[in-house]
């Protein structure tokens, strides 16, 4: 099961808001008895925050020299949160109560799924005999598409239907049975769908094989 971590990257981070992040994690480390062996001092972290702050209001009507000077200071920080950060994350080893107690920013974890809608299916004539195109609408958030298909009449259970995972919309079904009527239906995968078993199949479409 995925877990949340503390971030470790700030270079997408803006200037003003690296200095709130890293000021925040400065005061929640400090003396916080669950990480009593920092990498980094956070003496020093403090030092590199006070720094950087002073070159990025110099920066902002200042030279270029001053602009050079901002990112050198920025690098440094950005580098002492990253030792911090990577600590902090193995300490913690997940436990979001850990996390949370240091001040990093954390990882999203992924929202769950569920069981999508039934995509719309098309059914059309392969270029070769025995073959059927299957085109299906993409459906939001689909990890792949399952295809079932069958002679008609076709089986009442699902599980004695042919079937096939693909991770496209599109797909060519080959060595069916020739001149022999197959119903097809397809449906979105995720992870929550296959866990258990349950998918919202498209209508079913029946075509003779070519």
């Amino acid at each position: 099961m995925k877990t949340q971590k503390a971030i470790i990257s700030f270079s997408k981070t803006k200037d003003h808001e690296l200095i709130d992040i890293a000021q925040t994690i400065a005061n929640k480390m400090t003396n916080n008895p669950l990480f009593t062996s920092t990498p980094i001092s956070l003496i020093d972290l403090q030092a590199a925050i006070a720094a950087y702050s002073s070159a990025l209001i110099k920066a902002q009507n200042g030279s270029k020299e001053d602009t050079v000077t901002k990112n050198a200071y920025r690098v440094t920080l950005e580098n002492e949160l990253s030792t911090l950060g990577t600590y902090v994350n193995l300490i913690a080893a997940g436990n979001i109560l850990k996390l949370q107690s240091a001040g990093f920013p954390l990882t999203k974890l992924p929202e769950p799924v569920g069981i999508l809608e039934a995509p719309i299916l098309t059914v059309s004539y392969g270029n070769n005999a025995g073959e059927m195109g299957i085109n299906i609408t993409p459906v939001p958030k689909a990890s792949g598409y399952i295809i079932l298909y069958a002679p008609t009449p076709a089986p009442a259970d699902n599980n004695e239907w042919s079937s096939k995972t693909i991770s496209s919309s599109k797909f060519t079904l080959t060595h069916l049975k020739s001149e022999t009527k197959y119903v097809f239906k397809a449906a979105a995968m995720s992870a929550e769908a296959n866990k258990m078993d349950i998918y919202n199949f498209s209508t079913p479409i029946e075509k003779i094989v070519p």
